[in-house]
């Protein structure tokens, strides 16, 4: 897979147990290595849903319309319906910058 991103870490099927539980490796790994550390060297676990289990009318919210029809996305790439609706998710971990 051709990915922009050097923050990806994992695509991870969210009905399969093994998956499941290396989401959870990675988010202890990453808590535990920021322990101690200075705030500007701490990382964070960012999970992306994708391909979403049922597709959904999104609302536009103030500035835009409502989507004409069924779809998977908002306008600002995000998983209509939420994370709950993902049949995967992505795993980034990005530099923490606050």
């Amino acid at each position: 897979m051709n990915r922009k991103s050097d923050s990806f870490i994992a695509r991870i099927d969210t009905q399969s147990t093994q998956d499941m539980l290396t989401l959870q490796q990675i988010k202890n790994t990453v808590a535990f290595l920021n322990k101690g550390l200075p705030q500007h060297f701490k990382k964070r676990v960012v999970i992306r849903g994708r391909k979403p289990i049922i597709k959904m009318k999104a609302s536009g919210g103030y500035f835009h319309r409502d989507s004409k029809g069924p779809v998977s996305y908002d306008i600002f790439g995000n998983i209509v319906g939420g994370i709950a609706n993902a049949s995967v998710y992505d795993v980034y971990i990005y530099k923490c910058s606050y």
